[in-house]
């Protein structure tokens, strides 16, 4: 990665542990992402070499799929994801969308599949929380300023393709 390409992501996780980046992020940023990531089979992401997955969950009031770009850690064939809800916003549909109906579809790269999600117990917390603050310096500021953390596990439950 160029010298360019990594000052302009310290730039954009900065911005991102802000009130307007976190509007930036989900308005304008996230659609472009899933697009791109679509597009591209996972080949190509606006995070450099943050990982990156597509889940689509089932909307808990509309029954309507809802697919969104998350960043992720892996522990072999567990998938990690997170949210920090930095207290000046609703709670992301995502997350409550996921509690309600935790079987859901997720894309890394080329390869879909089901999961199963559960929240992450406090041993696993622990355990994730590091690595996922090193991904994105973000969750720890929101959550320092009492911001709530959701941290899922997904387990695969089936292979689609």
């Amino acid at each position: 990665m160029g010298g360019f390409t990594r000052a302009l992501l310290r730039v954009v996780r900065g911005v991102g542990g802000t009130r307007p980046g976190v509007v930036v992020i989900g308005r304008v940023v996230s659609p472009v992402q899933r697009w791109l990531y679509r597009a591209t089979r996972g080949r190509v992401s606006l995070t450099g070499q943050a990982p990156v997955l597509l889940i689509t969950t089932t909307g808990r009031r509309t029954g309507k799929e809802r697919t969104v770009p998350l960043l992720y850690l892996r522990d072999g064939e567990r998938f990690v994801v997170c949210n920090v809800n930095p207290g000046f916003e609703r709670p992301n549909p995502w997350t409550l969308n996921l509690r309600a109906h935790p079987h859901v579809h997720v894309q890394v790269g080329r390869d879909t599949f089901d999961v199963l999600a559960h929240e992450a117990s406090v041993d696993e917390l622990d355990r994730y929380w590091p690595d996922l603050t090193r991904i994105w310096p973000a969750y720890q500021a929101f959550h320092d300023k009492g911001g709530a953390r959701s941290v899922f596990v997904l387990e695969r439950t089936e292979r689609r393709s």
